[in-house]
């Protein structure tokens, strides 16, 4: 008996293991096809153009206005200095992190399914992820660092040991780095080690009567607080789509924990606030390891003003010129008939073979029709829908079952995990809704629809496993064979299924990545110009085109990277004075910005004046003298 126990055993671990090695190589594969496959040329630009910036030993915020938190500019440094300086090594940095992703992605998937169930689930993550939109933006080490950082909480959630406590502060510490928004992951995982104490120190008693202790009250209080610092952030574009994406869950979330407090919470306050010491100080330093060590060169250099002002005050001006709006609140109904079955299961008739024809025939039907704007856009918003559904699931599932304690201890952590997890991410969306920021979060999504699945007794596994098929197929073809933006940068993911065409290489020697045959002329005429009038290796290009001055090698005379987020003054005599000052010879202006204002007429005046000469190229203008 013990002979065969192994044996199983021993199977099973290699079952779990090949199919590991199996989805790994298959992602690894499948996505290196997007590589090098097109850009959006202000989302380059910029991430290039501030990298070789530090390179150049300027400090972010310090010396140029640095559009996230800095940490990405130095490693994508680092990877010019050992890669080359060219856009494609930024490609490679992001197809390195990738490759780490995925086994992280099927680790968490394992804990609630078989090798294949997880093995399918994380294909679904990965084909929702980075091949949609292959840029190196920071959102996409966001999602690595909280699914890094979300395994290693399970990991202490199973042995209890306080080095991955540490671990996933690490995490939280360098997806801040990254961007500001890694703040949503570390703000979770407070939320998720508030309860992780009450498991703790919970006897497996249960309270019949409302519980009003010191600790319980103290936590009222949190998420009261919690949910009071949201409003203020949502309010200059709060709308019935943000309170159905970002303030229901939230509540939601908060709404659970203190049911679960109310329901086991014991211990007095000391001894409770002792033990959740012990669980938040381990996080805590990891967290701050990294910003502090970060943080070192603006101490030396006596500008740890400017670093605060560039992290926490100037994003402020993105509620203002970088946003995007959510569509109409009606298209939640698409997300309606798959929330039914998530959370209310499904009655079989006597005829099961026929209703599951009957929904097998509409599926196909769709995904073969999807070409049709209306049929794409109500797929796509029914999946966008699905976080708010799985929060809203989880928290009903978690509620009705927790008497009957059909879900164990450790399993309705690892829910409330992944359910605080992807409701806190979410808020990646805002102020920027558009559709690429859902797939942002769309693998931890799919994990979390996975747990619920696993967990409800009552879920039907084939339909829901017919739903994974169906949202994979859909991703495979309709949106990974697409491009996040068409030929004229017009949106085309989530909006309308728009064919990505091949473009060429972009053969400049910063180049190395395939862009549109228009544009591969149009900035090879305008380096092959600014190096003409290089004088003393300055040019002016404004409003958001990082992209001239890393492609053309020469140095930008300001600190704008997007002119928005300058604090500096408009002042047409301060950019004359400037441009004398640099001696530069060529100006570009860029007559269609990505996010910015046209540049001031005064300055256009300016320009025009003292840069006579001018050719059209596109949507730039350059300018220069004799």
């Amino acid at each position: 008996m013990t002979k065969t126990k192994c044996t199983n055993t021993d199977s099973f671990y290699d079952l779990r293991w090949t199919v590991l090695i199996i989805i790994w190589v298959l992602s690894a594969v499948y996505v290196f096809r997007f590589v090098d496959r097109g850009w959006i040329p202000h989302d380059d630009g910029g991430l290039a153009h501030m990298a070789e910036r530090v390179l150049a030993g300027e400090l972010p915020h310090r010396d140029f206005d640095e559009i996230y938190t800095g940490g990405l500019s130095f490693l994508y440094a680092v990877a010019f200095k050992i890669l080359g300086v060219k856009l494609i090594s930024i490609r490679i940095v992001l197809y390195l992190f990738f490759l780490a992703f995925v086994p992280a992605l099927y680790s968490i998937a394992l804990r609630f399914a078989s090798p294949l169930i997880a093995g399918a689930v994380t294909l679904l993550g990965v084909v929702w992820s980075v091949p949609n939109y292959f840029a190196g933006l920071p959102s996409w080490y966001n999602l690595f660092f909280a699914t890094f950082g979300t395994l290693a909480l399970i990991r202490h959630i199973e042995t209890e040991q306080r080095r991955w406590l540490f671990i996933a502060g690490l995490c939280g510490g360098l997806s801040f780095l990254v961007k500001q928004s890694g703040l949503y992951y570390i703000a979770a995982a407070f939320l998720f080690l508030g309860y992780r104490e009450q498991v703790l120190t919970s006897t497996g008693a249960r309270n019949s009567k409302l519980n009003f202790s010191s600790f319980f009250i103290l936590k009222g209080f949190v998420y009261l607080a919690f949910i009071g610092a949201i409003v203020p952030l949502l309010h200059s574009r709060l709308g019935a789509m943000e309170i159905f994406h970002f303030l229901i869950p939230s509540v939601a979330i908060c709404g659970i924990l203190l049911w679960l407090e109310h329901k086991e919470g014991q211990g007095s306050l000391l001894a409770r606030l002792r033990r959740l010491s012990k669980l938040v100080i381990p996080f805590c330093f990891g967290v701050l390891i990294p910003i502090a060590l970060f943080v070192i060169p603006y101490v030396l250099s006596n500008s740890v003003s400017d670093f605060y002002r560039g992290v926490f005050i100037s994003p402020k001006s993105r509620f203002q010129y970088a946003f995007f709006d959510f569509p109409p609140f009606i298209t939640i109904v698409a997300g309606l008939p798959y929330a039914l079955l998530l959370s209310c299961g499904f009655a079989p008739s006597r005829k099961p073979l026929f209703d599951t024809a009957i929904i097998a025939t509409a599926l196909a039907l769709a995904l073969s029709s999807a070409n049709n704007f209306h049929v794409y856009q109500a797929i796509w918003e029914s999946a966008r829908s699905l976080a708010v559904v799985a929060v809203l699931t989880g928290c009903l599932l978690l509620a009705r079952s927790f008497q009957s304690e059909l879900i164990s201890a450790t399993k309705r952590q690892l829910l409330l995990l992944l359910l605080i997890t992807i409701g806190l991410l979410s808020f990646v969306q805002f102020p920027f809704a558009a559709p690429i920021y859902f797939c942002y979060i769309a693998p931890l999504v799919a994990l979390t629809l996975l747990a619920i699945v696993s967990l409800d007794r009552n879920a039907p596994r084939f339909l829901h496993l017919g739903m994974l098929a169906f949202y994979f197929l859909f991703a495979l073809v309709w949106t990974n064979t697409g491009y996040v933006v068409d030929s004229e940068y017009r949106l085309a993911l989530g909006a309308s299924y728009s064919v990505y065409r091949r473009g060429d290489l972009l053969d400049l020697d910063r180049g190395g990545i395939r862009v549109l045959d228009a544009d591969k002329k149009l900035y090879s005429q305008l380096v092959n110009l600014a190096r003409k009038h290089r004088a003393k290796g300055y040019i002016y290009a404004a409003p958001d085109c990082p992209e001239v001055y890393f492609l053309s090698g020469l140095r930008n005379p300001t600190r704008n990277i997007f002119d928005f987020l300058s604090d500096a003054p408009n002042d047409p005599a301060g950019i004359a004075e400037l441009l004398e000052r640099k001696e530069v010879e060529l100006v570009v202006i860029n007559r269609d910005p990505g996010h910015s204002r046209p540049l001031d007429v005064r300055i256009i005046a300016v320009l025009q004046q003292r840069f006579p000469h001018s050719l059209d190229l596109g949507r730039f203008t350059a300018r220069w003298r004799e």
